[in-house]
């Protein structure tokens, strides 16, 4: 715990410091980061999806900067963690929605207050923020100044979120397959909604949604002359506790939270970018603005949760016409570590000394100074690990439930897991040279000592949930763990 600790220190320095720790100028751009839920690139018309319509992110790709090949991780809390503070979970201890370590009972699910975020550090330069739509991977500090944001306008994640002396009267869901687990409060239609720490009071009309859009577009009108931080991670398109996923309010029956289809929901996501592009045109901002649009794993047919490319691998497009090199598709690499770093940059913020972040800002390529980015990534689930280079791909690494060396790919120039060609048995040398380089990608974020007693009750904990990771294609099993820290196995 000492390293958190000390990351603690640095905060309160860095807090108390305020606006006084830069001179702000007025040329400062703002940020608007959508984040969707569960959704893979091919499921929009930029990335070839030709049964769809997407206008609106089509044109933001097509105009900006769009990665062939992005990675988050396979699994929202992750990937969330790691996008805003750019720090991998060797130093966050976030590894999975139910692996975490680094931590007590008590800061198990407020993490973030143990590091610094995006929201903090903007706004003590100068930014205002907001924060709408799920706050998931944020603990209970959304109601709070610890993670950093002026405004919020979020689901209820339980009725526990509910402010005391509020009582939600609208929908619910199922439930998780947890013990004791009970129904959620609507995330769609009827809705349960916190706006700045109050129950905002819905009715059977009202779809979520449309209430985080509005909350966003008002705030951007609100601070036409401020730089602000605008994150909104969509709650579209994952499915309820339970199963299945609402209609639209512009198609199938409204308030109805099953019996809608995905295809509908890709296209009420292009229709509320439009929303919150019209809003940066009519506020002025639009030319200072820079979008983000992306997902937070791949879908949950088949990807999400899997340790090969397919689970972390997202769509990723930036776009800013005073700002940012219209570049369309390229086949540069990112990582959603590179995020956090990228803001900063972009904005002139600065962090404490001796406070450490494993993001590399993407300023150069974005603005046309440099043609290239990075010539690897990495990302993570649970006790599996991935890396990537341009023309090789080592998945599926995973001692405790399969293997550390997991298997290797050769990519070429395709971005298509389909095309890429299995090298794993074959002795050839430059195989074994690209098994070394990505070995040794994954050394940026090392997994601790698994035979530690911290950390093997961990796993032996995570062992026990429902909702595990996939090796190899399959769920891992409770007869594969491996808790050995031996190098030979």
């Amino acid at each position: 715990m000492k390293k958190y600790i000390t990351s603690l220190c640095c905060f309160i320095a860095f807090i108390s410091m305020g606006m006084t720790a830069n001179n702000p100028s007025d040329s400062r751009p703002n940020f608007l980061i959508v984040m969707v839920d569960d959704v893979s690139p091919h499921q929009f018309g930029c990335y070839g999806n030709t049964k769809v319509k997407t206008p609106n992110i089509d044109y933001l790709a097509r105009t900006g900067v769009q990665f062939q090949t992005a990675w988050a991780t396979p699994m929202c809390s992750p990937t969330r963690a790691l996008l805003v503070t750019g720090r991998y979970p060797f130093r966050t201890g976030v590894w999975h929605n139910d692996l975490r370590l680094e931590c007590t009972a008590e800061t198990r699910w407020n993490w973030a207050q143990r590091h610094l975020t995006f929201a903090q550090v903007l706004r003590a330069h100068g930014y205002k923020t907001a924060l709408a739509g799920n706050p998931m991977a944020l603990g209970s500090s959304f109601y709070s100044d610890d993670v950093g944001f002026d405004e919020h306008c979020i689901r209820a994640l339980t009725l526990a979120d509910v402010p005391v002396g509020s009582t939600f009267t609208g929908q619910f869901e199922g439930k998780y397959n947890f013990p004791d687990a009970k129904p959620v409060p609507s995330r769609y239609w009827h809705p349960c909604v916190i706006r700045n720490g109050s129950l905002l009071q819905t009715s059977e009309s009202d779809f979520g949604p449309d209430l985080y859009t509005e909350f966003l577009t008002d705030f951007i009108k609100r601070h036409p002359s401020v730089p602000f931080l605008a994150y909104y991670p969509m709650n579209l398109v994952h499915d309820m506790a339970g199963g299945g996923i609402p209609t639209t309010p512009v198609r199938g029956t409204p308030g109805t939270n099953k019996g809608g289809n995905l295809e509908d929901l890709i296209e009420y996501i292009d229709l509320l970018v439009g929303r919150l592009i019209n809003c940066l045109d009519e506020a002025g901002v639009r030319e200072n603005t820079v979008i983000i649009f992306t997902s937070d794993n791949g879908d949950s047919s088949g990807r999400k949760m899997h340790a090969n490319e397919y689970g972390p691998r997202v769509p990723f497009i930036m776009n800013s016409p005073d700002i940012i090199k219209k570049r369309g598709m390229t086949s540069a690499l990112m990582e959603f570590s590179d995020i956090f770093t990228t803001l900063m940059d972009f904005s002139g913020a600065e962090l404490p000394e001796g406070y450490h972040v494993d993001g590399k800002s993407m300023v150069p390529f974005l603005t046309g100074k440099s043609d290239s980015h990075r010539d690897s990534i990495t990302s993570w689930i649970a006790t599996a690990q991935m890396a990537r280079t341009q023309k090789w791909i080592l998945e599926d690494v995973d001692p405790v439930y399969g293997s550390k060396q997991g298997r290797i790919y050769f990519c070429g120039d395709e971005y298509r897991r389909e095309k890429y060609i299995e090298k794993t048995n074959s002795q050839s040398e430059d195989v074994k040279v690209a098994q070394e380089n990505l070995q040794n990608v994954l050394k940026r974020n090392p997994w601790p000592n698994r035979s530690e007693s911290s950390v093997a009750a961990e796993i032996k904990a995570y062992n026990s949930m429902p909702y595990k990771h996939f090796v190899e294609g399959k769920l891992v099993s409770e007869a594969k763990i491996n808790l050995s820290q031996n190098e030979n196995n």
